[in-house]
């Protein structure tokens, strides 16, 4: 089983990603759920962004959370929000 560790900011932009919007954080539990099991599951299209330590895990079409292994069973989940938020990394 994975562990997640959360920065602030992560807790912060999740925050704002769930406001107002059960869908939302009904997908980011599933994603959670699925991801903390098996990281490798194929819904989850675990992708490392090229040219960085940083990888992404689709909740659904548009939304990533941004993330990098601290160890083989430890991420550190460190933003989550549209897709394009790739560009800052």
């Amino acid at each position: 089983m994975i562990n997640i560790k959360k920065t602030s900011r992560y807790e912060r932009e999740r925050n704002k990603f769930i406001r107002n919007n059960p869908i939302r954080g009904k997908s980011l539990i599933k994603t959670l759920k699925t991801f903390t099991n098996n990281p490798n599951h194929p819904s989850l299209n675990l992708e490392k962004l090229s040219g960085t330590k940083i990888w992404t895990i689709r909740i659904d079409k548009s939304s990533r959370i941004f993330f990098y292994w601290i160890n083989d069973e430890t991420a550190l989940f460190i933003d989550i929000g549209k897709h394009d938020k790739y560009r800052k990394y």
